[in-house]
């Protein structure tokens, strides 16, 4: 694809992600793929920027925080298996809590689900629709001028 630059993150390391999202030029587009503590930071980054256009977290991780989603995302899709039991006492079972989610359950063990070839084109088909897609007309806040009436 022309135009598109892909970089890799650490779940650790989000706040590194927000900066590099803050510094890209106004009309960039950002899709931020998450998996597991992964998914769950991909809410902290949403939260700490002013837009997203599209966020797919994969199998959030119940053993984190569960912050809800406050900030700006156009799109958001979240793949997870709701049985605890399948994904290791739930590293893949968490369901992430904001506006504009849509979620998809699916049946892959936790570890395993990377290496599923059925998970893997789910998640190829996501990016793709999400890509094909327009964009969301979502209505920005009025930032403040910092002048009073």
């Amino acid at each position: 694809m022309p135009d598109v630059e892909v970089v890799t993150y650490l779940h650790p390391s989000w706040s590194s992600l927000v900066d590099d999202i803050n510094r890209q030029s106004e009309g960039t587009h950002i899709l931020i793929i998450g998996y597991s503590l992964g998914a769950n930071n991909a809410v902290l980054v949403a939260n700490s920027t002013n837009y997203i256009d599209s966020i797919i977290a994969l199998q959030p991780s119940i053993f984190t925080s569960n912050t809800g989603l406050t900030g700006k995302v156009g799109r958001f899709v979240e793949i997870y298996n709701p049985n605890p039991w399948m994904t290791f006492g739930g590293m893949g079972s968490q369901k992430l809590v904001g506006p504009n989610i849509e979620y998809i359950m699916n049946n892959d063990s936790h570890p395993g689900a990377p290496f599923n070839s059925e998970f893997r084109s789910l998640v190829r088909s996501e990016i793709a629709r999400l890509s094909a897609e327009p964009a969301p007309n979502i209505a920005q806040a009025k930032m403040p001028t910092g002048k009073t009436p």
